[in-house]
């Protein structure tokens, strides 16, 4: 009896999963507003009680992919290294988030919809959480001291906010070169100075 209720178990997270995933592959290859429940359970293969049973409306939908889309930057800024080719900690930090708002552009423009963010705390919170992990970078920097440390985190969160914002809203989600040239030599001339 036990094991038959762990394999009920198992099997219904499968679905969430799923849900999760079609709601991903929908989202980067259509779009936001190709999303719906029904469109969900379409490309997942489940039935759309089974969508309403985990996700009550749309927008809980798109909360959960934006607090996994932040779970998910944080997992590139904690394990962004070297290879980056970056020479400093904050530079590594820098560059992981750039290639998440690129190769995420629709996810990237969700996580950051100022309504939602608005309405739901868990969706701060899950940006906190990746600030955070950034903010580790520009502690072990070693250009600012201690005390000043969290103060240009944050400042650099904001910056990187704003330029991943003018990235998404291109028509490909990228920068021209011309504008990647020009903003990221300002960031880095801006760092540079501190």
């Amino acid at each position: 009896m036990n094991q038959d209720h762990r394999r009920t178990a198992h099997e219904t997270s499968g679905v969430k999963a799923r849900a999760m995933t079609a709601a991903a592959r929908i989202l980067a290859e259509q779009g936001r507003e190709a999303l719906s429940l029904r469109a969900i359970a379409e490309s997942a293969q489940v039935g759309i009680a089974s969508i309403y049973h985990y996700f009550s409306s749309k927008e809980e939908l798109l909360l959960s992919l934006a607090v996994a889309g932040f779970e998910s930057l944080r997992r590139e800024i904690a394990t962004a290294d070297a290879t980056r080719e970056a020479v400093r900690p904050i530079g590594q930090g820098a560059q992981a988030f750039f290639a998440f708002a690129g190769d995420n552009a629709e996810l990237f423009s969700l996580m950051y919809d100022v309504q939602m963010l608005s309405r739901h705390e868990s969706l701060r919170e899950a940006e906190h959480q990746a600030f955070l992990t950034f903010r580790e970078y520009v502690a072990s920097d070693g250009r600012f001291p201690a005390e000043a440390a969290p103060g240009v985190a944050a400042a650099l969160w904001a910056l990187g906010r704003g330029i991943a914002a003018i990235t998404s809203s291109q028509p490909d989600g990228k920068l021209s070169a011309e504008q990647s040239e020009t903003i990221f030599a300002g960031a880095g001339y801006l760092l540079n100075r501190g």
